[in-house]
């Protein structure tokens, strides 16, 4: 751990450190007036009388230093507030670089960026006025994003906008969101609602109970209002933990009380091998729907057993024929690279498998760390592979997907993602999951019903957005039912009512 104190602007001191925790932990951040002994002084000066001018250098002999002047500011295209942001960036950016030169570090590809949606932020840009050159201009200069991962986010958002709802076709659309809380067992990675089903098996009864009585109440608020639903997605959890009698029954509910005469995209997670059933799947094809994911996350047994996933690759490969030969066209599959103990030729191996299947998409997760996940808990028994090596699998997904003729059309990123990289869902032409995209990038309200659920109320004048979190366990969720359903009743009335 190298411990820096920084002399600089303390209004802009907790955002600097704030990045710089997440792009550099093994430096320890304080401000000079912390009183705290340092191995490193970095003196930051600031000047803002002609434009933006930061200038980072160490106290001392050192003779390094790093300097930006900003000029472009200056426009008329910005005001007061988009110049102490940019304030922010550029101080951000000179003692990152500063510090990755001290300490012979890589800057990262996505430079300052660390948010979970960088994509937002290009979508933000081109709506303030920026054609696409500026766009990737800005991201370069004021971010420090490398040219591959401009590419990556201005390739993915031409793509995305192409499904875009207007502002005012928003104000008349909803997507619903509806969480299965149960799966056969717990992934040491997993900080979903994702309760084993052997174990919680005596909630699931009154689960479904509660989940009729959402469904049903707030299918009227949607009916009343006039509101087209546009996407769907069922996930969890695992979906398909449900009996095919089950599942039914979750499905006609919603086909009962919900009119989706306009729906564009309906998808539920099949998910784990050991869920998938000729009769589940044949279920889910006479309910029409058009769009399932079956997740292996890695091809390899024993890291499946290390994951505690507790199917095996020949039933992932049976489940996904089976799909095919039941009528499924667009089938998704998952898969994660940064799992313990996988090396580059154990990526490999899982993606020549995944080609051999010719998915329809393909979800890249890069491992990330969650605080809720078993996998953080014992973190310290785990074999992470480096951030090189993560970066290495990752190059060579890109690869395998341009094989298959998938593109990226999403894309995310997490907090304490391997390697400070992202997560993309790629597809073949036509084969995207429209709720993905609306859902990352927040241009549609999206009604959560079920455990574990969030509802994401979008005013679409500023895109602004308020969240409604339903109870991941399912004894809450059944005792709290009636309170959450009327709370989001009230605000989807509050939101839409004309």
């Amino acid at each position: 751990m190298v411990t820096v104190n920084l002399t600089m602007n303390s209004s802009y001191y907790n955002s600097v450190k704030g990045t710089l925790n997440v792009l550099l932990p093994e430096v320890e951040i304080h401000n000079i007036d912390e009183d705290v002994e340092a191995e490193l002084n970095i003196i930051v000066k600031l000047d803002t009388s002609a434009g933006i001018k930061v200038r980072s250098f160490f106290a001392g002999q050192n003779n390094l230093n790093n300097e930006i002047e900003d000029k472009e500011i200056l426009s008329n295209s910005y005001n007061s507030n988009d110049f102490d942001k940019r304030c922010k960036e550029r101080l951000k950016l000179s003692i990152y670089r500063l510090l990755c030169d001290y300490l012979g570090e890589d800057l990262s590809p996505w430079g300052i960026l660390t948010g979970v949606r960088p994509t937002k932020l290009a979508h933000f840009l081109l709506e303030r006025g920026f054609d696409y050159q500026k766009v990737d201009s800005l991201l370069e200069n004021v971010y420090g994003v490398a040219k591959e991962k401009r590419d990556l986010l201005l390739n993915i958002i031409k793509l995305e906008r192409s499904y875009f709802p207007t502002p005012e076709e928003a104000k008349n659309k909803v997507s619903i969101y509806l969480g299965i809380p149960f799966c056969p067992t717990r992934c040491n990675y997993c900080s979903f609602a994702a309760y084993p089903i052997a174990k919680y098996q005596k909630y699931l009864p009154n689960f479904l109970e509660a989940l009729d009585y959402e469904i049903r109440e707030v299918s009227k608020v949607v009916q009343d209002l006039g509101l087209v639903v546009d996407t769907i997605y069922i996930g969890g959890g695992t979906p398909t933990v449900l009996s095919s009698t089950e599942l039914d029954r979750v499905l006609n509910n919603l086909k009962k009380y919900l009119s989706l005469s306009q729906l564009r995209d309906f998808t539920v997670e099949a998910g784990r091998a050991d869920t998938i059933s000729k009769a589940k799947l044949e279920v889910l094809k006479r309910q029409g729907i058009k769009r399932i994911s079956i997740n292996p996350q890695t091809m390899n047994l024993k890291t499946l057993e290390v994951i505690g996933r507790k199917h095996s690759v020949d039933e992932v490969t049976k489940s996904f024929s089976l799909a095919r030969e039941i009528g499924f066209e667009n089938i998704n599959m998952d898969m994660i690279i940064g799992l313990p103990g996988e090396g580059i030729d154990d990526v490999k191996r899982t993606l020549l498998r995944i080609k051999d299947l010719n998915p329809d998409s393909l979800t890249v997760h890069t491992m990330a760390i969650k605080r809720a996940s078993r996998l953080k808990r014992s973190l310290e028994d785990n074999n992470l592979p480096s951030d090189r090596e993560v970066s290495e699998m990752l190059k060579y997904t890109k690869k395998m997907t341009k094989e298959l003729d998938l593109i990226p059309y999403y894309m995310y990123r997490q907090k304490n993602i391997l390697g400070n990289l992202e997560n993309i869902g790629y597809a073949k032409a036509g084969k995207e999951s429209i709720y993905n995209i609306l859902m990352m990038e927040e241009r549609e309200t999206v009604i959560g019903l079920g455990g574990g659920s969030i509802t994401k109320l979008i005013n679409t004048q500023d895109y602004s957005l308020e969240r409604l979190v339903n109870p991941k366990f399912p004894k809450q969720y059944i005792e709290e039912i009636k309170e959450r359903t009327n709370e989001k009743i009230s605000k989807i009335n509050e939101l839409f009512y004309k």
